[in-house]
């Protein structure tokens, strides 16, 4: 009797999803869903999101973003740091930086990405800086795609993504 093992196919009837790029979402989630029919049967289950392809490029360059230098043992160079503006004043001349800062991480710490375009306001009665990159992302052929983020109090976070 001979048995065939195929491990390159999926079991029949299952269907699988090929991502290019795959990176976990640190954020822990709650479900809220119960386990059995007893009067105590609420489980709270944690579980870790994945982002898949565009998801997982933009979570990476948001890490790189609030990733200051030396935070990351085995890569002490790696981050960017951009929490460090938010201290100073916001005007043209912490903008025009602020981009160049952004542009120069990018291109160090993401090579999946190149930046088209990046222009950045600073909104001095909120003390936050609004940020629009144009990125390609060649791999996953995103050529030209908007980007608007913000840097404020709480941090950096991307805001909206349209297509141009």
């Amino acid at each position: 009797m001979a048995i065939i093992i195929n491990r390159g196919a999926a079991p029949p009837g299952a269907t699988e999803r090929r991502y290019i790029f795959k990176d976990v979402h640190i954020d822990l989630t709650e479900d809220i869903s119960p386990s059995g029919d007893s009067l105590y049967s609420k489980s709270t289950a944690y579980d870790i999101k994945a982002d898949h392809d565009e998801g997982a490029i933009m979570n990476s360059i948001r890490n790189i973003f609030m990733t200051k230098p030396g935070e990351k043992l085995l890569n002490p160079a790696f981050g960017a740091d951009l929490s460090q503006w938010l201290f100073e004043p916001a005007d043209d001349f912490s903008a025009r930086e602020l981009g160049e800062a952004i542009v120069t991480s990018i291109e160090r710490f993401e090579p999946r990405v190149k930046v088209d375009h990046i222009h950045v306001n600073a909104n001095p009665s909120r003390n936050e800086f609004i940020i629009k990159l144009v990125l390609t992302i060649p791999p996953l052929n995103i050529i030209n795609k908007d980007y608007t983020a913000i840097l404020n109090q709480p941090g950096f976070d991307f805001l909206t993504n349209t297509n141009t």
